[in-house]
């Protein structure tokens, strides 16, 4: 009998893309899965479009409308598995994730967790850069006791009862959650980081990433890694103490529109095939900039000078 995997999924308001997402986890090639959707009490067409997919495999219960980092432990306090992972309301798994994820795990028994790579897609699921995070298998022990975090928490196949000893998400973190999530694993045993795609994540304006504030997001990140180092240094962390910081003021502060995050990716991974010396993907990411962004002067500017530019030979 194979192990059963919890698969939590937090939504709120999230019709637009549900389906999709539903439909990546249940179509993986590993079988024995429980789906919790935690319905953090949406407003729109959500809750609907969930019961209407006919699998026992979902669970469906009602989140409390008090932030990510709420609705994720909603879902922990479900999960049944012995392993667990979280994928948004909007994006989608690869069909062999698990099934690779969990078959790393049961042959090392001396790891808390596995990771890998991910990549964005846009609205309409259109592949728009793969995050070039290295193309080696390694241990990310170092890399923790830095406070680096070389991926993103939704590429992570955990051992359950680890991240319920943890106590999940603390709800101090609006955003960055899974930044802080990642650095108190860390502290519990070694986490494998797999040099492949497990993640398929979506930009799009209604993201918290693109609706939470740039300084909000920074000073919850940054506060996340000097948590980190306060437990590594004390055994406590200004949580712990209960010794707040003061969060900054969401004044004068706009959003981040998904398109323009889509395009400086793309202008990026261009760019850096370019300095790699391979021409040919780079001109492919400039070309993918011009089918999505044609009248933006940005997108041709780029590619001329990627079409002009000499590669280095080095």
């Amino acid at each position: 009998m194979s192990d059963l995997v919890s698969v939590i999924m937090p939504a709120r308001n999230a019709g637009e893309f549900i389906r999709e997402s539903i439909e990546s986890i249940l179509q993986q090639t590993y079988t024995n899965i429980e789906l919790i959707v935690i319905d953090d009490q949406s407003t729109d067409n959500t809750r609907e479009i969930v019961e209407s997919i006919a699998d026992n495999r979902i669970i469906i219960v009602s989140g409390e409308a008090e932030g990510i980092a709420s609705a994720f432990n909603v879902g922990l306090a479900q999960a049944k598995g012995k392993y667990f992972c979280r994928c948004d309301a909007d994006d989608l798994y690869p069909s062999d994730r698990l099934k690779k994820q969990v078959a790393l795990l049961n042959e090392h028994s001396e790891l808390i967790a596995v990771c890998g790579q991910h990549s964005s897609i846009d609205e309409k699921s259109r592949h728009v850069v793969q995050y070039n995070l290295g193309s080696i298998d390694e241990l990310q022990d170092a890399k923790f006791e830095r406070a680096i975090t070389k991926t993103h928490f939704n590429t992570f196949l955990v051992r359950t009862h680890i991240l319920k000893k943890i106590g999940g998400c603390r709800s101090f973190f609006v955003t960055a959650e899974d930044i802080d999530l990642q650095l108190r694993l860390s502290e519990q045993g070694s986490i494998y980081f797999v040099a492949e795609n497990t993640y398929l994540y979506r930009l799009h304006n209604l993201s918290i990433t693109h609706t939470q504030p740039n300084t909000q997001r920074l000073f919850y990140d940054e506060f996340a890694r000097q948590c980190h180092k306060q437990r590594m240094e004390t055994g406590k962390d200004q949580i712990i103490t209960g010794i707040l910081p003061e969060i900054p003021s969401e004044e004068k502060l706009s959003q981040h529109r998904s398109e323009n995050q889509i395009l400086n990716q793309l202008v990026s991974e261009s760019w850096y095939w370019h300095g790699r010396g391979d021409k040919k993907r780079s001109l492919q990411s400039g070309m993918k900039l011009i089918r999505l962004f044609p009248l933006n002067w940005l997108s041709w500017k780029a590619l001329v000078l990627l079409l002009f530019k000499p590669v280095s030979n080095s």
